[in-house]
């Protein structure tokens, strides 16, 4: 994958507890299950810890210039992990989320990625896993809950800066550490959390969506393409436009040689990073009430085109 060709397109307990009720209760069950892993947790704090504050939330926030903040809260605990994005920067944020693979420290990518190959870089170094895809500053916020396993993770962002360069080159990027192992409840609460009606399923260069989204609930998002790897961006379209306006757009976005598309017929409104497939994860739906598009900006392998111009991009209606 060519990521680079993203440019294209503009821990407290606690607090995961207070979201419950948003939460599809096949869902709902997982997150349970993660604070009472949190609560048992072993391996990171003994007796001679003690004081070690394990957490199941990290908190990362978007700020100029062209960096993050990262609280994890504590020691992050595998399993359930509440993702709590929010965008106080001038621009287009997002927190796409990268597990560097066994091996690799973050010294390592760092010099990889600002090496003579570094979209090739990204994913000999690294798996995505997730995180939030871009929300309007100021403070547009979008939360998310994947399960991490441990080890060493790297928030970045693909929206292009000046001159077209994505800011993850230009040095907006951050690490954090997850440690100790999944619980062994995760995968099968994952698997049955996939059989709720609230998931979006990204599939040869399509999505099976709910008949619609809801304001304010949680739904699942799962990756269940035999080989590509895909995330769910949600657009609202603006006054007038159509899906058909915003497939046109992303096709004129990516021409050979390239095109003036004009401004794009939507706004970015959140949603679910890319993924593996075979992987998955929740977000909460935080767009108004309204028409929208769900869409996918990984570029595909063969062609280097986001898979929004090879016609990923789906209609849905977001109610109150």
């Amino acid at each position: 994958m060519v990521f680079s060709r993203y440019v294209r397109f503009g821990g407290k307990i606690g607090s995961v507890l207070n979201h419950l009720h948003l939460i599809p209760r096949r869902v709902r069950r997982a997150v349970v299950a993660a604070v009472a892993a949190a609560l048992a947790f072993v391996g990171i704090a003994g007796p001679a810890d003690a004081h070690v504050r394990l957490s199941h939330q990290v908190d990362i926030t978007a700020v100029e210039p062209l960096t993050y903040t990262v609280d994890t809260h504590g020691v992050l605990a595998a399993g359930v992990v509440h993702i709590r994005f929010e965008n106080h920067g001038a621009d287009l944020h997002q927190a796409q989320l990268f597990r560097l693979n066994d091996g690799v420290t973050f010294a390592q990518w760092q010099a990889d990625i600002h090496g003579p190959d570094a979209n090739a870089a990204l994913f000999a170094d690294g798996v995505p896993t997730g995180g939030a895809n871009p929300v309007v500053p100021p403070h547009g916020r979008q939360d998310v809950w994947d399960v991490l396993p441990a080890g060493t993770y790297v928030v970045t962002c693909f929206v292009p800066g000046p001159g077209g360069v994505p800011h993850i080159f230009l040095g907006m990027y951050k690490s954090f550490d997850v440690q100790g192992a999944v619980p062994s409840w995760a995968s099968a609460e994952d698997r049955e959390a996939a059989r709720s009606p609230f998931v979006i399923r990204g599939h040869d260069l399509t999505y099976t969506m709910p008949r619609y989204l809801v304001h304010g609930t949680v739904v699942r998002f799962e990756d269940t393409d035999a080989t590509d790897d895909h995330e769910v961006n949600l657009g609202r379209l603006l006054p007038g436009k159509t899906v058909d306006d915003a497939k046109a757009w992303f096709v004129a976005s990516s021409a050979t040689p390239p095109v003036n598309p004009g401004p794009p017929p939507f706004t970015f409104a959140g949603g679910h990073g890319a993924v593996a497939p075979g992987h998955g994860g929740w977000f909460e739906v935080q767009a108004d009430p309204g028409r929208y598009i769900a869409f996918c900006l990984v570029p595909d392998d063969k062609t280097g085109l986001p898979h929004a111009a090879m016609g990923m991009v789906v209609g849905v209606t977001v109610l109150g």
